[in-house]
């Protein structure tokens, strides 16, 4: 079994979460976000992930493989995304 390492992201307000999901596997695989292999959309409906911390007051966690990784995004106590990644290889 491979080490698991973690990383935390935060996303930039002006990018769609789906995009910095994408940004912050790459960065915890120490991969180039146009070169890696991975394509969230075989895994993940983008838009309604975008859509669901939009509203910047929810109070929620969400969680999924992707890319031998768990993907966590977690909103803070103001309601703003923050990405965990758990690498897994």
């Amino acid at each position: 079994m491979g080490d698991t390492r973690e990383f935390y992201y935060e996303p930039d307000e002006t990018e769609e979460l789906s995009t910095e999901v994408v940004t912050a596997i790459a960065k915890a695989h120490d991969e180039d976000v146009i070169e890696q292999e991975w394509i969230i959309s075989e895994d993940i409906n983008t838009d309604a992930l975008d859509g669901l911390f939009q509203e910047r007051n929810l109070k929620m966690t969400l969680q999924f493989e992707a890319d031998t990784t768990t993907a966590t995004i977690i909103a803070d106590k103001s309601g703003d995304p923050i990405i965990k990644i758990e690498s897994h290889r």
